[in-house]
């Protein structure tokens, strides 16, 4: 039967393409393809798989199973690689302890804490409340102030999401990260306006210029920050608040009228946009990458951090990676400082990924990528609609899980071989447990392989603490500015990934489970009829 399986394996291995998977050294292609399946069934593993089977295996519904399925095809990924009478074990560390045990992923949270996370996780998931946010803000303000309503989301919404204020409230939000494990991605939550009313005027201005050099300022206090912070650190840049939205967008159309895969892969990048802007926007330009040439070359002096630079709207990403190609051909020569971001819900972004691995090698500098979903789901559809042109937009979540985990897969490989460096940002915890599973199969150590775990502040703790406490990098991304500021970064995110927020049910579950469990131990009437000795209960409410 092993023979069998193992004679069918590498037909199999076409699931990811017309050609096979890429084979890591050691034998360990197979589980190095099980690990990124999170969302196929365990039957397409040991049997040949045909474009069209593939395409139904990738859009059926998860099951309740599907745990025990993906250790299953682990497994038999394993013996179809193997010798048959030394078979390998599935890997030991793909589920860390405290994904699921909530006395371990909440440890560090107080009851008080518990109680305002779970609190908003509720409010979080109705989701009428969350798309219709804004309205019912500015409603509240006209009632009762906008004082009140400040001082009501600081205590609540912004205490649970954001860091702080200034730079100088953050640091016990980055203590505490610390004493687990965790680093803080520092992210400066102002933004521009980035929809489609008719502000080009505005945009163009000095005024709007003058604006974006006072957002230069956090970014390059983060900056600062973050290097005198033990380890490494990263700071979070968005395009949108250093530059002209409507340049970005002229920029982006011409790239993609050349290649939307690799029109930025260009020489000469100025000499390139002189002949297409004019030259008020080609002056606008330069000031926008002088800007983010600041905040790289700061990065860059000293040496432990990174720079995370934001995906945004499709429309204007052409031109957020032209930017960002050139800054990493400059700054990534010896270590990788800058990072580009992927969203993988996007139906090119594999192509683009690839495209950039090989850019890399052909230039001489070091790829750094985050991969992420995506965050303008919503957004990116009406507009495709609206315009009349196909939704850039994945059809389904499992082709999108399917995409995302490619991505992971070859990223990763390249962190080993070519020395590049990712970041996983997920809240999949599916995902989150391939990509350790891999680490181990690929025999990357969690501290030094150049693969780095990041989630957003208030959400997906369980994830994030496990990690660090299991000596992974783990991060969080923190966000902080003024109250105002940052609410509405948030808002935008709250309505672009309502899905995300609502979608928080295990979370819920868990955090309902340790409260409980707190409440049965700090119960004295509970304690005088329970079995368990004194000793370990008083143990468990440590």
């Amino acid at each position: 039967m092993a023979m069998q399986v193992a004679a069918r394996a590498p037909k199999q291995l076409g699931i990811f393409g017309t050609r096979p998977w890429p084979r890591p050294s050691g034998g360990v292609s197979a589980v190095y393809t099980a690990a990124l399946l999170p969302q196929v069934g365990s039957a397409s593993l040991l049997f040949p798989v045909s474009p069209s089977s593939s395409e139904s295996a990738k859009k059926q519904p998860r099951t309740s199973e599907q745990g025990r399925l993906l250790k299953d095809m682990r497994l038999a990924a394993v013996l179809a690689h193997a010798p048959v009478a030394q078979p390998q074990p599935p890997s030991a560390c793909i589920k860390l302890q405290g994904f699921d045990d909530p006395q371990v992923a909440f440890s560090s949270k107080s009851t008080g804490q518990l109680l305002q996370s779970l609190a908003v996780f509720r409010t979080c998931s109705v989701k009428p409340l969350v798309q219709n946010a804004d309205v019912l803000l500015a409603a509240a303000k006209k009632v009762v102030g906008p004082a009140v309503v400040t001082s009501v989301v600081r205590h609540t919404f912004f205490k649970h999401f954001c860091g702080g204020e200034c730079e100088h409230t953050l640091k016990p939000t980055a203590d505490m990260l610390r004493q687990h494990g965790i680093r803080p991605i520092l992210n400066y939550a102002a933004e521009d306006d980035v929809s489609d009313a008719p502000t080009a005027v505005e945009c163009a201005d000095a005024a709007a210029e003058r604006a974006s050099d006072c957002n230069l300022r956090p970014f390059l206090k983060s900056v600062e920050d973050a290097g005198n912070r033990e380890g490494k650190g990263f700071v979070q840049a968005k395009v949108t608040c250093l530059g002209n939205c409507d340049m970005m967008k002229q920029i982006s159309a011409h790239f993609t009228s050349v290649s939307r895969i690799t029109g930025h892969h260009v020489d000469d990048l100025r000499a390139c946009l002189a002949a297409v802007l004019s030259p008020h926007h080609l002056q606008l330009f330069d000031n926008m990458v002088h800007r983010m040439e600041s905040i790289a070359k700061a990065a860059a002096s000293k040496g432990n951090v990174r720079l995370l630079i934001d995906a945004e709207h499709s429309y204007m990403q052409p031109a957020i990676d032209a930017v960002t190609i050139h800054l990493q051909a400059k700054y990534n020569k010896q270590t990788p400082v800058v990072f580009n971001t992927y969203q993988c819900y996007l139906k090119d972004s594999h192509q683009r990924l690839a495209a950039d691995m090989q850019l890399a090698k052909q230039k001489g500098f070091l790829l750094a990528a985050k991969v992420v979903r995506g965050a303008y789901m919503h957004l990116e559809r009406d507009r495709a609609a609206e315009m009349g042109y196909p939704s850039p937009i994945q059809d389904s979540l499992e082709d999108t899980h399917f995409n995302y985990n490619r991505c992971i897969g070859e990223m990763m490989r390249s962190c080993k071989d070519d020395k590049f460096e990712m970041m996983v940002a997920s809240h999949n915890q599916a995902s989150v447990e391939a990509a350790v599973g891999l680490m181990h199969d690929l025999d990357m150590h969690p501290t030094n392989s150049g693969v780095h775990f990041g989630q957003l502040l208030g959400m997906a703790d369980h994830l994030t603490y496990t990690l660090g406490g299991n000596g992974y990098q783990a991060y969080k991304a923190v966000p902080y500015g003024p109250v105002e500021e940052t609410i509405a970064y948030l808002l935008r995110r709250a309505k672009e990934n309502s899905d995300m927020l609502g979608g928080v049910g295990k979370e819920t579950a868990m955090l309902r489970s340790e409260l409980w469990r707190r409440m049965k131990c700090n119960n004295p009437i509970t304690q005088l009829f329970s079995k368990q000795p004194a000793e370990a209960m008083l143990a468990g409410t440590a």
